[in-house]
């Protein structure tokens, strides 16, 4: 079955269309990201930003089209965690309305096992694996414990905590410290919740992962480098501080990085360090797989 699937994040909005067929994503057709930065201000204000729903209404007229040409069978979407937060939420759907695309908000619990799903369809054995999705207002970690699919959400992101906690680029390293023990705290908060260690594998999805995979090959992004590729997690806090020690435009410079992705990356890789120190991980496994999967396999299902 050919399906569309939208993933309506707190930075960046994808979208997928791809054939399913047994459970499986077995062929790609089209793979589309763009940072709308959805959650601009959301934690502040509770609110979506004028600004950011003009860029959800380009994106979503320009998927519009790429679905209207594609002719998929069904078409899926979903919003995260800004949306969760926003008061405002109706305006989303408002415009997802106008281009024919009905947009659902689900909870943190439920995009959790939809990104499992994403990320694990091609592993044989599930039993041990656990994901860890660095998103911009939230991070969902979730594993396989005796067969059921089980998984908790975090209100740190890399959006979020930039927000909060990041005032200059160089960022100075009392802000990084500030940001990255908050991230850890927000962890040992729902510690019960998270899986015990150790874990058989952990696999990271989304920009966080996917960009500093790239970046610490000093390659410019392509899938065949990064999916798979693996980090431990020494080198994450070198880079953690790295980065932080880099001017916005030296980051944005850097091979590999993702300029619109680069005043955020900070925040996003100390969120992923807090995530491997609670889950007793000294590695990770980078995939470029994810909600936007899970969402395509779900809307098979429907």
């Amino acid at each position: 079955m050919k399906v569309a699937a939208i993933d309506c994040g707190t930075n960046t909005t994808l979208l997928l269309v791809a054939e399913v067929s047994q459970g499986s994503v077995t062929q790609v057709y089209r793979d589309e990201i763009v940072v709308t930065r959805m959650g601009q201000d959301v934690a502040a204000t509770k609110r979506f930003h004028p600004s950011a729903l003009i860029r959800m209404d380009e994106c979503l007229g320009h998927y519009s089209k790429i679905i209207a040409s594609e002719k998929p069978e069904r078409v899926l979407a979903v919003a995260t965690s800004a949306a969760r937060d926003a008061t405002n939420a109706r305006e989303l759907f408002a415009i997802g309305e106008k281009y024919g695309i009905p947009i659902q908000v689900i909870a943190g619990e439920d995009e959790a096992k939809i990104t499992f799903d994403g990320a694990t369809f091609e592993y044989r054995t599930k039993e041990g694996l656990c994901v860890v999705d660095v998103g911009g207002g939230s991070t969902e970690v979730v594993t396989s414990r005796n067969s059921r699919i089980v998984g908790t959400s975090v209100n740190v992101g890399s959006v979020r905590l930039t927000e909060m906690f990041v005032t200059k680029m160089p960022t100075p390293r009392g802000e990084v410290e500030a940001l990255f023990n908050y991230a850890r705290r927000s962890f040992n908060e729902v510690r019960e919740h998270l899986p015990r260690p150790p874990v058989s594998e952990v696999i990271a999805v989304a920009g966080t992962p996917t960009t500093l995979a790239a970046v610490l090959q000093n390659k410019n992004y392509s899938e065949k480098a990064v999916h798979g590729f693996k980090i431990k997690r020494q080198t994450l806090e070198e880079w953690l501080y790295r980065l932080a020690a880099m001017s916005l435009d030296e980051r944005i410079h850097t091979t590999g990085m993702d300029a619109k992705r680069a005043d955020v990356i900070v925040a996003g890789t100390a969120v992923l360090l807090a995530a491997l120190q609670a889950l007793g991980a000294e590695a990770m496994t980078v995939s470029t797989r994810g909600v936007r999967y899970g969402i395509a396999l779900q809307a098979a299902r429907k």
